[in-house]
């Protein structure tokens, strides 16, 4: 299983969330540091951002998280909420 990290946004917006949606996050998040290309997920690269390589995935059809694999593999979870998360900023 892969290792991963939060930022602090992620963890802002964490602490926020309906509790289903935390624990279902809770409950794929094993199955997704085994498979970030599972079908499930819906995985794709945010378009649009010039420098970083950020990627996000779904957790419902209305609540996605974001993140980025750092050069050792780790996987950084940077925010996660409503499909409005993706409109906020273009980094």
């Amino acid at each position: 299983m892969r290792k991963y990290l939060f930022t602090r946004q992620f963890e802002k917006s964490f602490a926020n969330l309906p509790e289903d949606i935390v624990e279902l996050f809770e409950k794929k998040l094993p199955f997704f540091l085994n498979d970030v290309s599972h079908p499930s997920f819906r995985t794709k690269k945010i378009k649009g951002l010039k420098s970083l390589s950020i990627w996000e995935s779904s957790l419902t059809m209305n609540y996605r998280f974001t993140f980025e694999i750092d050069k050792e593999g780790r996987i950084i979870f940077r925010n996660i909420g409503t499909h409005a998360i993706l409109e906020r900023k273009k980094v």
